[in-house]
């Protein structure tokens, strides 16, 4: 992508930093796999997203679904990794060793993917706090949103409390808005086609459609920690 303006990054309570270079080096991963398996899904998925991000319209079928949403959650644990001073990362390392092994997407995950009608580069993560209508919390989570030309992606992960892990946590909802037409969930995998883009695009005006619903999709309560990010 071309670079149209500086790169604003913004690392929880840090002073905002501004940056030429689109390409951040972290240091978060070793050699081997950077240069091994990260490398290689990667390459997987140049042809894919470079479709997307291009505006392409075109149809995912179950495998395609499933490489892009193994591609986001590494990619949201990476982005996860990059603030440790602040917080305590979010994705286990049994969870990374199992993506790195043998492409398994950690339980409770969900990836969606839709179009911006902006032509943008973005990545955005946040914690939040799953708690019960009496205010218990019983579990944590963590929304990763990232945007890459014209196609945005989503990834919400969901670690229980140790001692909610062997109860049922009914489906988590996120702020109201017509999220069935802005998104399509590619994760866990449709048993059938889908076609990006979905019925509607996010802009960057109004309020329903506004790219910033989707940033803020999941912040629904009070401010529970710092969210992490560059933009």
């Amino acid at each position: 992508m071309r670079r149209r303006e500086p790169i604003r990054i913004t690392f929880a309570n840090r002073p905002i930093a501004v940056s030429k270079n689109p390409e951040i080096k972290v240091k978060s991963v070793c050699g081997f796999c950077n240069n091994g398996w990260m490398s290689d899904l990667e390459a997987q998925c140049i042809p894919l997203i470079g479709s997307l991000m291009q505006d392409i319209s075109a149809p995912l079928d179950t495998s395609q679904q499933s490489l892009l949403s193994a591609w986001a959650v590494k990619t949201a644990m990476v982005l996860d990794s990059t603030n440790p001073r602040e917080r305590q990362s979010f994705y286990e390392k049994a969870e990374c060793e199992k993506l790195r092994l043998s492409s398994t997407i950690p339980d409770r995950t969900r990836v969606w993917i839709g179009r911006s009608s902006l032509n943008g580069l973005h990545a955005d993560g946040t914690d939040v706090g799953i708690v019960t209508p009496d205010g218990t919390m019983i579990a944590k989570g963590n929304a990763t949103t990232f945007i890459v030309g014209h196609l945005a992606i989503q990834v919400f992960a969901v670690h229980p409390l140790p001692e909610y892990k062997d109860k049922t946590i009914n489906e988590i909802a996120p702020r109201p808005g017509p999220w069935n037409e802005l998104l399509i969930q590619i994760w866990p995998a449709n048993s059938r086609s889908v076609t990006w883009p979905p019925p509607l695009t996010f802009t960057g005006r109004g309020t329903r459609q506004h790219i910033g619903q989707l940033l803020y999709r999941w912040r629904i309560g009070k401010h529970a920690s710092h969210p992490i990010g560059a933009t």
